[in-house]
Protein backbone atom coordinates (compact mmCIF):
# COMPACT_ATOMS: atom_id res chain seq x y z
CA UNK A 1 0.00 0.00 0.00
CA UNK A 2 1.59 3.64 -0.85
CA UNK A 3 1.83 6.50 0.94
CA UNK A 4 -1.64 8.06 -0.82
CA UNK A 5 -3.75 4.80 -0.18
CA UNK A 6 -2.90 4.21 3.18
CA UNK A 7 -3.77 8.50 3.78
CA UNK A 8 -6.93 8.20 1.44
CA UNK A 9 -8.46 4.99 4.11
CA UNK A 10 -7.17 6.85 7.37
CA UNK A 11 -9.12 9.48 5.79
CA UNK A 12 -12.00 7.57 4.86
CA UNK A 13 -12.32 6.11 8.22
CA UNK A 14 -12.13 10.00 9.38
CA UNK A 15 -15.14 11.12 7.08
CA UNK A 16 -17.09 8.32 8.14
CA UNK A 17 -16.46 9.93 11.60
CA UNK A 18 -17.10 13.01 10.96
CA UNK A 19 -20.77 12.27 8.70
CA UNK A 20 -22.28 10.27 11.92
CA UNK A 21 -21.80 12.81 14.36
CA UNK A 22 -23.00 16.03 15.04
CA UNK A 23 -22.10 19.55 14.07
CA UNK A 24 -19.79 21.02 16.64
CA UNK A 25 -21.19 23.92 19.25
CA UNK A 26 -18.85 27.08 18.23
CA UNK A 27 -16.06 25.69 17.12
CA UNK A 28 -16.86 22.74 14.88
CA UNK A 29 -18.39 22.71 11.63
CA UNK A 30 -19.41 19.34 10.36
CA UNK A 31 -20.41 20.30 6.78
CA UNK A 32 -16.78 22.17 6.03
CA UNK A 33 -15.12 19.44 7.59
CA UNK A 34 -17.12 16.61 4.72
CA UNK A 35 -15.98 19.05 2.36
CA UNK A 36 -12.45 19.63 3.03
CA UNK A 37 -11.99 15.77 3.60
CA UNK A 38 -14.18 15.27 0.02
CA UNK A 39 -11.91 17.61 -1.72
CA UNK A 40 -8.47 16.35 -0.49
CA UNK A 41 -9.67 12.46 -1.56
CA UNK A 42 -10.77 14.16 -4.87
CA UNK A 43 -7.43 15.38 -5.29
CA UNK A 44 -4.46 13.05 -6.63
CA UNK A 45 -2.06 14.92 -3.71
CA UNK A 46 -2.55 14.11 -0.13
CA UNK A 47 -0.15 17.37 0.38
CA UNK A 48 -3.14 19.47 2.07
CA UNK A 49 -4.64 16.89 4.58
CA UNK A 50 -1.68 17.94 7.37
CA UNK A 51 -4.11 21.37 7.60
CA UNK A 52 -6.83 19.06 8.64
CA UNK A 53 -4.74 17.62 11.29
CA UNK A 54 -3.96 21.10 12.81
CA UNK A 55 -4.49 21.16 16.73
CA UNK A 56 -7.76 23.17 17.63
CA UNK A 57 -8.77 22.99 13.85
CA UNK A 58 -11.94 22.05 12.80
CA UNK A 59 -11.97 18.28 12.94
CA UNK A 60 -10.47 18.05 16.27
CA UNK A 61 -12.81 19.99 17.68
CA UNK A 62 -15.61 17.76 15.61
CA UNK A 63 -14.12 14.90 17.38
CA UNK A 64 -13.97 16.51 20.96
CA UNK A 65 -17.37 17.53 21.14
CA UNK A 66 -18.63 14.02 19.83
CA UNK A 67 -17.09 11.73 22.04
CA UNK A 68 -14.14 10.49 19.62
CA UNK A 69 -11.33 12.66 19.82
CA UNK A 70 -9.00 9.69 20.93
CA UNK A 71 -10.02 7.84 17.59
CA UNK A 72 -9.04 11.40 15.96
CA UNK A 73 -5.37 11.62 17.80
CA UNK A 74 -4.79 8.37 16.85
CA UNK A 75 -5.92 8.69 12.68
CA UNK A 76 -4.16 12.15 12.68
CA UNK A 77 -0.67 10.18 13.96
CA UNK A 78 -0.96 7.63 11.48
CA UNK A 79 -1.64 9.76 8.31
CA UNK A 80 1.70 12.01 9.95
CA UNK A 81 3.65 8.89 9.74
CA UNK A 82 2.43 7.79 6.52
CA UNK A 83 3.16 11.51 5.05
CA UNK A 84 6.39 11.60 6.83
CA UNK A 85 5.63 14.42 9.25
CA UNK A 86 6.10 12.55 12.64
Amino acid sequence: MNVDATVREKLGHLRKLVEAGDDGSIYGDRMRALQEIDQILASPSTSDVRFLLAPTGNIQELSIENGWGNEFLALASDIEIALGLA
